[in-house]
């Protein structure tokens, strides 16, 4: 069974097809809200900051996963956006987690994981890092299960729903983007695609 996960947006998101399909899904990228609810999953990926709200297409299809049953895993923004929907807010500009002011390439740095993010990588995985947002109060009913050094959030999760978040880029460290200075990231998506087989086949009654 491969099942079909949206990547909500309007890129090309070339590094997210690629791990999604090596972990064994189809992708399905789009910023239509009609197709995005024919997918079994929700990834939300990396892209522009997050001023205030969300846009009103992506609340709505972030509440239609989340009302449905379906995962969802955000990346990046995609935590970020995750964050602000359970109404959490954001740090605006933090230093030390990007390469110059412009994020002109990923950091590599150290963090403290437990829970889920401990049980796929690891007590202590060493991720990548390029962002200036970040959580600052969490939103309803989320978890930190990561953390770096200076105790920013890089993972939370929820509890009583498969909805979980990272702010770093395993689709850049994992599978053919592996990479020797940073864990391996590939159980991310194997993980997140094992739930939404796992939704499937509670809804099909298999």
């Amino acid at each position: 069974m491969q099942p079909t996960i949206c990547i909500f947006g309007n890129g090309s998101y070339a590094n997210y097809c690629d791990a999604l399909r090596r972990a064994g899904a189809v992708p399905v990228v789009t910023g239509d809200c009609a197709e995005a609810q024919r997918c079994d999953g929700l990834l939300l990926p990396g892209g522009d900051d997050i001023p205030g709200d969300l846009e009103p297409g992506e609340r709505r299809t972030i509440q239609f996963f989340l009302d449905a049953g379906r995962p969802i895993l955000g990346i990046c923004r995609g935590m970020q956006a995750l964050n602000v929907f359970f109404g959490g807010t954001l740090y605006q500009d933090i230093p030390g987690h990007r390469i110059g002011t412009g994020g002109e390439g990923d950091m590599i740095h150290p963090t403290d994981a437990d829970g889920l993010i401990a049980r796929l990588l690891g007590d202590h995985p060493t991720v990548n890092s390029n962002h200036h947002q970040a959580v600052e109060r969490l939103g309803d009913g989320l978890v930190i299960c990561q953390r770096t050094a200076d105790g920013i959030a890089e993972a939370f999760c929820r509890h009583d729903l498969p909805i979980w978040g990272v702010q770093w880029h395993p689709e850049r460290q994992s599978f053919s983007r592996k990479r020797p200075d940073a864990v391996d990231a590939a159980p991310i998506f194997l993980h997140f695609v094992d739930q939404v087989r796992s939704c499937l086949c509670r809804t099909s009654g298999n």
